[in-house]
């Protein structure tokens, strides 16, 4: 009974009719999924939301007035898809279906001829069959009866009730194997010049032949596979191979190199991180260089394709390589992706100067979510969202095929899938993010912008102030945070909200609530795996990187001692060269890895004293290549330090430089944790009362003196004096006691300590001078 009023109630409950509910009338004013807005008629209480299948399974629920099927609606085709341009037939539909069920149609109090409270189901069907065949429409009893188990099967939703349209078989009755050699041959000839359908025909029929010859056997059978000349022609066009002929060289070879799926079409991509885009460009934004001088930038970025985000972004220097000079070049390289990983597993705070809107706080970030999840995010964390990549999709580059590229991000357990080569549709997010950066960021950067192109390239671009390449990391760094972030975008869209335009940070916001967040926070030791490796040889004076010897510090030179007595790492193909950790761009201090304990021992470049300015790995290989030309060795790293610190000292007693290069700052990347926080050796303890603190006993003023006796009880229950022991006083002037001259054992050691570091006769024994030493 419940079941049979549940699906009258269905068939003539939509929005705007009136209901009776909880002895009270209401009015539908909204029916989304399985919940359904009412608005009481005397306005005493406030509009709610109920669910569907409570309200009509109520014993007092009643449609009052009004009624239309409401299945057609958005919320009620979500689930099976809506059917553009059809809602009218699935109302229609559902209406036959609400009758042949129930027996009474929507917005009618008596039921029809055929439909009354004593006909059968079959009864009704073999009805709504005669009424439907007087409209000229043939659908036999059985078909309504099978639509109705359908309908009801899949939720009283009309969409099951339209007839699907039929779809169009691709290539007809073509053979597929020809249909696949009209596309090779085609593809094949996308770089040459441009031919008739005829030739291609005939290449056609070639392939096929040697392709399937010896598997037919029959020539005749594989002549079969191929068309008719007008088939042939039919097919081309539909395809799309006739229109891709006619186009030009250069259009013909893009349309070929488009991929195929998963590659060029539209992955679901459901939650941040599942797939991300990464790739270089030329910023095409001059900066000033380490030498004070105009340089070229390049610019790195990790694009999440869920939501558009720009996870982390990374400006290097750029330069051409020079054949006369040897100077070598400079581009990306694999520690700035790694550091570029590091910034996305980060927030990212913000600087001085930054405008308040880009604050985490002031955006649409669930900023008191993550803040609850993540102790990291603070009232300073610029509104760029944390999101820990999965999978990369990467340029086949050479510092994303690199070793220490690979190693990171297997450490990681984050997947990597190369784009095929001159292929940007692999990954066109992140093709589109440069076009968006040179349109709204970098044209704006009047002070160096070099343009789309070298025809449009403004005049006096290498003699303005310069930005230094940490300059432009910040600015792009806060127009990420303030107006891309912030900005929305065409391409998302949140399904329950499909008329919303919403920005990264309103989709990410929409997505991590679903999929929710874990902080992947990495300690000092951890992140030191990121720096580039190094295999060295440890020895008693320290070891080598680049002619540089490193030497540990002296908190760490204890553990050093052991991994010399050690010997080799034992490390299969290492034989005894251990693992080492250096940062390229702060090489004054670096890490050997102890793999047998899972530790670090902490060493420092032994002239370091001499070089007080910052510098980097290619300033020293720059000075050493200049001091190799004058005829010195790049081994003698004491000239080369000296020759280093000589430029620092030169720069800063010169006259100034010019106002459009300032002061020489060299590019050190972004800065990582990789120290340990220094230890407070008084945590941990508690408060002390001063008021408490009483006098210690005073140690011999000479190691000759007699030591303190211990404190005698006066009688008079006051402690002596602590000096008593010293300046004994008993009456009749002679010398204490041997008794009370014996002193504890502690004092005994201190005063044999003392007079062994005397020796006043100077006879020290030169055959053991390691015997006194205990």
């Amino acid at each position: 009974m419940a079941a049979t009023s549940e699906g009258r109630h269905a068939g003539s409950l939509s929005i705007g009719a009136r209901v009776r509910w909880q002895e009270r009338e209401w009015e539908v004013v909204a029916w989304q999924g399985p919940q359904v807005t009412l608005v009481p008629q005397d306005g005493k209480e406030t509009p709610r939301a109920v669910s569907y299948r409570w309200l009509v399974g109520a014993e007092d629920f009643a449609v009052l007035s009004g009624g239309g099927a409401p299945a057609a609606d958005d919320a009620a085709l979500g689930r099976w898809g809506r059917q553009e341009g059809r809602d009218e037939e699935a109302a229609l539909w559902q209406a036959r279906m609400v009758e042949i069920d129930t027996g009474l149609a929507p917005d009618r109090s008596e039921p029809a001829r055929g439909f009354g409270p004593g006909t059968t189901l079959a009864q009704r069907c073999a009805a709504m069959s005669a009424r439907l065949a007087a409209e000229g429409i043939r659908c036999s009893a059985h078909t309504l009866a099978d639509k109705r188990r359908k309908w009801k099967a899949a939720g009283e939703n009309p969409v099951v009730l339209l007839p699907r349209p039929r779809e169009g078989r691709p290539g007809g009755f073509t053979d597929p194997r020809c249909l696949t050699a009209m596309q090779e041959v085609v593809a094949r000839r996308a770089h040459d010049s441009d031919v008739t359908i005829d030739v291609i025909r005939e290449e056609v029929e070639d392939l096929l032949h040697a392709r399937y010859g010896k598997e037919l056997g029959d020539p005749a059978a594989v002549a079969a596979l191929l068309p008719s000349r007008s088939t042939f022609y039919l097919r081309m066009k539909e395809s799309g191979l006739a229109d891709a002929l006619d186009r030009p060289t250069r259009a013909r070879a893009a349309l070929a190199s488009t991929p195929p799926l998963p590659h060029g079409g539209r992955e679901p991509v459901l939650r941040p991180g599942e797939v991300t885009q990464t790739d270089t460009t030329p910023l095409r934004i001059l900066a000033r260089g380490d030498d004070g001088r105009p340089t070229a930038t390049e610019m790195t970025s990790l694009i999440d394709v869920s939501n558009h985000s720009v996870c982390a972004l990374m400006i290097t220097p750029s330069r051409a390589g020079d054949t006369e000079s040897g100077r070598a070049g400079r581009a990306t390289r694999a520690i700035d992706l790694t550091l570029m990983l590091a910034q996305a597993l980060a927030p990212w705070p913000m600087m001085p100067g930054w405008d308040p809107l880009s604050a985490a706080a002031a955006s649409s970030l669930p900023f008191g979510a993550l803040r609850a999840a993540d102790e990291r995010f603070t009232e300073a964390t610029a509104a760029r969202p944390v999101i820990r990549p999965e999978l990369i999709v990467y340029d086949q580059g050479s510092p994303y095929v690199s070793e220490h590229f690979t190693e990171v991000c297997d450490r990681l357990r984050i997947a990597r899938r190369p784009a095929r080569k001159k292929t940007p549709t692999d990954k066109p997010l992140v093709e589109h993010f440069f076009t968006t950066l040179a349109h709204r960021f970098s044209q704006y950067v009047r002070h160096g912008w070099q343009g789309r192109s070298h025809k449009k390239r403004g005049r006096g671009i290498d003699r303005m102030p310069l930005f230094t390449i940490a300059e432009l990391q910040q600015m792009a760094q806060e127009w990420v945070a303030l107006e891309y972030q912030q900005t929305p975008d065409a391409g998302l869209r949140d399904p329950f909200r499909p008329r919303v335009v919403l920005s990264p940070n309103d989709m990410y916001a929409v997505q991590v609530a679903r999929s929710g967040y874990r902080p992947v926070p990495l300690s000092p030791a951890r992140n030191r795996f990121f720096l580039l490796p190094q295999w060295v040889v440890p020895g008693k004076g320290g070891f080598m990187i680049d002619y540089r010897i490193y030497q540990p510090v002296a908190r760490d030179a204890g553990h050093y001692q052991e991994i010399l007595l050690r010997g080799g790492s034992k490390l299969p193909g290492r034989a005894n060269r251990w693992e080492c950790r250096f940062n390229p761009y702060r090489p004054e201090r670096v890490w050997l890895y102890d793999h047998t304990a899972d530790t670090w021992v902490t060493c420092d470049f032994r002239l370091q004293h001499l070089l007080n300015d910052p510098w980097t790995a290619d300033m020293w290989q720059e000075h050493a290549e200049r001091h190799c030309t004058s005829g010195g060795s790049e081994k003698d790293e004491e000239a080369i330090a000296l020759s280093l610190a000589q430029r620092d000292r030169r720069r800063r007693s010169r006259r100034p430089p010019p106002r459009r290069t300032g002061a020489e700052p060299p590019f050190q990347g972004l800065e990582l944790d990789t120290e340990d926080p220094s230890r407070d050796p008084y945590a941990g303890l508690k408060e002390f009362d001063l008021s408490t603190l009483r006098p210690y006993p005073a140690l011999p003023i000479s190691p000759t003196a007699p030591p303190p006796a211990p404190p005698a009880d006066t009688g008079s229950g006051q402690a002596p004096h602590p000096l008593a022991a010293l300046f004994p006083d008993d009456g009749d002037g002679s010398r204490p006691d041997a008794s009370t001259a014996e002193t504890a054992d502690p004092y005994e050691v201190v005063e044999a300590e003392l007079l062994d570091d005397l020796d006043p006769d100077g006879d020290q024994d030169e055959d053991n001078p390691e015997a006194w030493q205990t």
